[in-house]
């Protein structure tokens, strides 16, 4: 079940690069890009909810904790300086 959490949990990710990334340079209508849009947020949301019922709140706030922008923020800062 673990292995599972953890697939959903990165799973959760990748809707959000889509839409960052992939859904604007489309060939839809602005209706629809809303919509694609709309629904892989929705999908992400799922995902990730569901990644943190199977985990547990704890393991989900530590993976989060390296995916913020801070802690990225600081480690690029200290990459840069070496």
């Amino acid at each position: 079940m673990q292995k599972l959490g953890l697939f959903l949990f990165i799973l959760s990710f990748v809707p959000w690069l889509a839409v960052l990334f992939v859904v604007f340079f489309l060939p839809l209508d602005i209706p629809q890009k809303i919509t694609l849009s709309f629904v892989l947020a929705v999908g992400a949301k799922v995902c990730f909810w569901i990644s943190v019922v199977l985990l547990g709140k704890g393991v989900v706030t530590k993976y989060r904790r390296y995916l913020h922008r801070r802690y990225l923020w600081k480690k690029t800062r200290n990459f840069n300086r070496r």
